[in-house]
C-alpha cells in the first residue's frame, strides 16, 4: 500500500477507532439493558424467545430509535467533529445507478438465502423455531401512528444508521489497521452479536458479509443501506403474510 493509499484508508488513528467503537458500544449496551428491563416488567422476557406476547410496539420503536441515535450520535461527536471530517467519510457518496439496482437485486436475494439459512439451523438447534416470530404484530392493537414509526425506523432510519456504522465507519477503520479479510470478519462478527437472538446473529453476520463486499466494489455506502432497507422491507411483509397463512411452507420460517 502506498503512502497516499495508506493516508487515505486510515482517517482514524487504531485509538480513535476504539474511542468510538467503545462509545457506541456502551450508549448501545445499555440502551439494550434498558429496554430488556422494561420487558421483563410488562409482557416477560418469554416474548424474547418467540413465547408469550409480543413485544410492545412501542418498546420496539423506542428500542430502534435509542439504538440509531447511539450509533450515528457517537460516530458523530467522537469520529467525524473531531477529525473535521463530513459524512462523506463513511461512504455517503454519489454512485451510479446500477450499484442501486445491485442493492436492490441483493437484498431481495438474501430474504430467500437468508430464510434457507434459518431453516437450517433450526433443523439443528430447534428450540430456536420460536426466535424466528416477527416481533411485531400488524394490527388495530398498535395503532396506525405507532405502526407507521416502527415501519419507517425498520424500512430507513436503521438500515441507514447500521450501514453508515458497521460498513462506512467500523469495517473501513479495521482496514486501516488489518487485512481486509480480518476487518470484514471481525466487523460483521460485531454487527451479528448486536441482533442478540441466535438465528437473527447468524444470518446478520452472513449479510454482512455481502454488504461488505458490495460497499467495497461500488465505493459508496449508498447501495449497502439500500440493499439492507429493501432486506427489511421483504422481510417484515413476509412475517406478515406467513403470520396470516398467505405463504407456502418454504417461504414460512418455523415456529
Amino acid at each position: 500500500m502506498t503512502a497516499t493509499a495508506t493516508k487515505t484508508a486510515r482517517l482514524w488513528s487504531f485509538r480513535d477507532g476504539i474511542v468510538v467503537l467503545g462509545a457506541a458500544m456502551l450508549a448501545y449496551t445499555l440502551m439494550s439493558w434498558g429496554h430488556m428491563a422494561v420487558v421483563a416488567r410488562t409482557v416477560g422476557m418469554e416474548a424474547y424467545l418467540g413465547s408469550g406476547d409480543r413485544l410492545p410496539a412501542s418498546i420496539l420503536v423506542v428500542s430502534q430509535a435509542s439504538k440509531a441515535a447511539a450509533l450515528l450520535g457517537a460516530l458523530w461527536l467522537l469520529g467525524l467533529v473531531p477529525k473535521r471530517l463530513d459524512w462523506s467519510a463513511v461512504g455517503l457518496k454519489p454512485v451510479k445507478r446500477g450499484w442501486l439496482i445491485l442493492g436492490v437485486v441483493a437484498g431481495l436475494g438474501f430474504v430467500v438465502t437468508g430464510l434457507l439459512l434459518v431453516k437450517a439451523m433450526i433443523a439443528f438447534v430447534p428450540d430456536w423455531a420460536g426466535m424466528t416470530r416477527s416481533p411485531f404484530a400488524f394490527g388495530q392493537a398498535n395503532g396506525w401512528a405507532m405502526s407507521a414509526a416502527f415501519l419507517a425506523l425498520t424500512f430507513a432510519i436503521t438500515p441507514f444508521a447500521e450501514e453508515v456504522f458497521f460498513r462506512g465507519f467500523l469495517y473501513k477503520w479495521m482496514k486501516g489497521h488489518r487485512p481486509a479479510w480480518l476487518a470484514a470478519l471481525v466487523s460483521s462478527a460485531i454487527f451479528g452479536a448486536s441482533h442478540i437472538i441466535p438465528p437473527q446473529a447468524i444470518n446478520a453476520f452472513i449479510l454482512a458479509l455481502v454488504l461488505i463486499w458490495i460497499y467495497e466494489k461500488s465505493g459508496s455506502i449508498w447501495p449497502a443501506i439500500l440493499a439492507h432497507a429493501v432486506n427489511n422491507i421483504a422481510g417484515t411483509l413476509l412475517s406478515a403474510l406467513a403470520a396470516q397463512g398467505h405463504l407456502p411452507a418454504f417461504l414460512t420460517a418455523p415456529g
